[in-house]
């Protein structure tokens, strides 16, 4: 279906779709700003193909899944509200 630089999108024989994350170059995924649009992508294919009848994340690391938020990102916040805005886009693809 569809892969990006941390995420790959596959559907599985049994309709199961399966999302990997893998971000490059890191030994731990972290999350950044630019994951939100590329994993609502997905869930929107997901949404409309009603043959999938459910979604499981991994991990492509052998020993973590996600090691959260990454701190150079948050760092980069100038102000309390974009660090607010930037946890709420994160709290946003999960909902």
């Amino acid at each position: 279906m569809e892969t990006t630089s941390a995420f790959n999108l596959a559907v599985r024989l049994d309709n199961v779709a399966v999302i990997t994350i893998d971000v490059p170059d890191e030994k731990m995924n972290t999350l950044k700003t630019e994951f939100g649009v590329q994993v609502r992508a997905m869930l929107r294919q997901i949404r409309e193909n009603k043959a999938i009848r459910g979604l499981v994340f991994i991990s492509a690391k052998p020993d973590n899944f996600i090691a959260g938020a990454d701190i150079n990102m948050i760092a980069r916040a100038k102000s309390a509200q974009e660090a607010e805005d930037l946890a709420r886009q994160g709290q946003q693809v999960m909902a």
